[in-house]
């Protein structure tokens, strides 16, 4: 079946079938560069047979980005044989799809809702093997918004400033495409010690986040400290893979537990090699040739006779405020 990769309003499509996503990390910042771009781009260089398109394909697979749902809607007429793949990112279900991919398995049903972890940030640069089990600087990498506020007061600095630790705190505001993450160096990894990324509390553990922090710590070789979220459970395996803290107090405790124990620390940084070495390009590209060459077809038919397939594109539209369709619970 054919599979097709949509942009709409991408004017170069030669342009960007060019770049490397390792090398030009810097074009994949918006959403759905970050999937639908990143995809097809690692894919045809591992000599899948996909394409990349700025116009509705007339039938196949069509894999699109929830930020694009409108514009598909619209698109009922020319979209009519294709079978639609909707990346639903951080924003709601994008109900005009057949499919959706989730970056975070929590509502994944194995029907219609498939879980593909988002890939890794780009460019990482790994922590200097040289600076052994030292622990003398601790970083958080990300948006402002995405840190727990108590995190960035009094007790954490200070802290921190009693025990010698350095606070790299390499937050921005955020800025969509505009957010200069490269001089932040979100990427630079070479002189952090620990990660710690604590989002604010959420009962339902933020069903909708992906693990990339994690990925980053593993690939990176630097143990984290991670709040409570679904995506980091569900890829825990070892207490070694990360220490879980929810407030300041554990997050100290987990800190003096790692100063005290340097066996400890150079444990969870073996672990990180070990959980590294599952983390491959080729594992993402398994995880999506997958779905789109052999999962997807065959439910095609399936999807094509269901009673959300007979609805008008314009009609299915996200509800308001969640990520589930009409009846259906999320995966436990």
């Amino acid at each position: 079946m054919r599979v097709s990769f949509l942009l709409p309003g991408e004017s170069d499509l030669a342009a960007l079938r060019g770049l490397d996503p390792d090398r030009d990390h810097e074009q994949l910042k918006r959403g759905e560069r970050a999937w639908v771009l990143q995809t097809y781009l690692r894919l045809a260089a591992a000599g899948w047979p996909v394409e990349l398109t700025a116009e509705p394909p007339a039938d196949g697979l069509v894999v699109f980005h929830a930020k694009h749902r409108r514009w598909v809607a619209a698109q009922a007429g020319a979209l009519r044989r294709a079978v639609l793949v909707g990346v639903r990112g951080d924003l709601h279900s994008p109900r005009v799809a057949d499919f959706e991919v989730l970056q975070n398995g929590f509502f994944a049903d194995g029907r219609r809702c498939f879980h593909v972890p988002h890939w890794p940030q780009p460019g990482l640069l790994a922590r200097e093997p040289a600076r052994g089990d030292e622990i003398l600087r601790v970083a958080y990498k990300g948006f402002a918004r995405n840190l727990a506020p108590e995190f960035r007061g009094s007790r954490w600095l200070g802290y921190l400033a009693a025990r010698g630790l350095e606070w790299e705190y390499a937050a921005a505001e955020f800025a969509g495409p505009a957010t200069d993450d490269l001089r932040l160096g979100w990427h630079d990894f070479r002189r952090v010690d620990l990660v710690v990324a604590v989002r604010p509390r959420s009962r339902r553990l933020h069903p909708d986040k992906p693990a990339t922090k994690l990925f980053n710590a593993w690939l990176s070789g630097v143990p984290a400290l991670l709040g409570p979220e679904s995506a980091y459970r569900g890829l825990r395996r070892s207490p070694y893979d990360y220490l879980e803290v929810r407030t300041v107090d554990q997050a100290i405790a987990a800190v003096e537990g790692l100063l005290d124990d340097r066996g400890l620390y150079r444990a969870m940084r073996e672990r990180c090699a070990a959980r590294a070495a599952e983390l491959t390009p080729g594992s993402w590209i398994d995880a999506w040739t997958e779905l789109l060459f052999t999962t997807l077809p065959a439910r095609a038919a399936e999807v094509r006779a269901s009673a959300l397939r007979r609805l008008p594109l314009a009609m299915r539209v996200p509800l308001r405020g969640t990520g589930r369709l009409p009846g259906r619970r999320p995966a436990p």
